[in-house]
């Protein structure tokens, strides 16, 4: 009896902890009220791959259906920057950062598949557009780990029926591509986490979060798992991390950015776009002369959008201690 006490009380004082680590975690991200900053009332296509570039103060930006790249000036000027192409006006930019590395923007193009764009100099070159001599399905979104290596989803012509969706990673140095998943229904937004032994996935398709350990410094990985499932909307679109690893999530159809902590997938915020018609969040990242600035695309109505947060956002790489 007395073991089966000290058991029950044993997992009592666990849940308790498990519960104040959470609230506690919780209590540490303070949100400003989300404030609409640009409505684009001719876009050609869907608002997406907001990245802010601390060189110049401006939020670049893609309309996906006709290719271009635009921006958003720190006085609020929206304007149609290079137009890097979209082929049927269909297969063009999606995701995108900042590469603080490069000084350049990394874009996911459906067509083009990873280039760069130097902002300065307008020019385009290309990183990778297949593997292993196959065009790639399309890429969607993008990111890169301290180390400067890239890893991309690569979703296009799958569904939950069909999930030949995949990602892959591009190496730093050999510039060579290695497929890490497959057989997913449409992965969308991808992120590797701050202490960099994690990757995550949102599958669209499923309306998840995937995660995996990553191994052999990201060139493989191991247990990929579904972490968070989320209720109504469509599903995960792409998303942004801060200095905590708590990921970001626009989630498509619903109106939110859900925050996900890292460790158990536990949403610990909502954070909901103010007009009830602007549902299709597509998009976020950090940004602003503090890098505590969210900016948030939404496709419904073309609006931009951006929250204050009290914690800074991860850079592109990531800074290791």
């Amino acid at each position: 009896m007395r073991v089966l006490v000290s058991l029950k009380g044993w997992c009592t004082a666990f849940v308790a902890f498990v519960l104040v680590f959470n609230v506690v975690h919780a209590e540490e991200i303070q949100v400003g009220p989300v404030t609409k900053i640009a409505t684009v009332t001719d876009a050609e296509g869907l608002i997406e791959g907001p990245s802010y570039n601390p060189e110049d103060g401006y939020l670049y930006l893609v309309e996906v259906e006709h290719g271009w790249i635009t921006r958003l000036s720190p006085d609020g000027k929206y304007e149609r920057f290079y137009n890097i192409g979209a082929p049927n006006n269909l297969m063009g930019p999606n995701g995108m950062i900042w590469d603080e590395s490069r000084k350049k923007l990394l874009i996911a193009h459906r067509d083009k598949g990873i280039v760069t764009l130097d902002p300065r100099t307008k020019r385009l070159e290309t990183i990778a557009d297949n593997y292993n001599g196959k065009k790639f399905n399309g890429p969607n979104d993008v990111v890169m780990d301290a180390s400067g290596n890239i890893y991309f989803t690569d979703p296009w012509g799958t569904s939950l029926d069909n999930p030949i969706g995949a990602v892959y990673r591009i190496d730093a140095e050999t510039n060579e591509v290695t497929q890490l998943f497959s057989r997913l229904a449409f992965p969308n937004g991808l992120g590797i986490s701050a202490d960099q032994q994690y990757i995550y996935v949102g599958e669209f398709g499923a309306n998840r979060l995937l995660r995996a350990f990553l191994l052999d410094g990201g060139k493989s990985t191991i247990f990929l798992h579904a972490m968070t499932y989320f209720n109504g909307g469509g599903g995960p679109d792409g998303f942004c991390m801060d200095i905590k690893g708590n990921l970001y999530i626009a989630h498509w159809a619903s109106g939110k950015v859900y925050v996900v902590e890292p460790k158990y997938g536990k949403v610990i915020e909502e954070i909901e776009i103010p007009d009830p018609d602007a549902i299709g969040p597509t998009r976020c990242c950090f940004g602003g002369p503090e890098n505590k600035t969210l900016y948030i695309t939404e496709s419904f109505k073309s609006t931009i959008w951006e929250v204050e947060l009290s914690i800074p956002g991860m850079p592109n790489p990531p800074k290791t201690k």
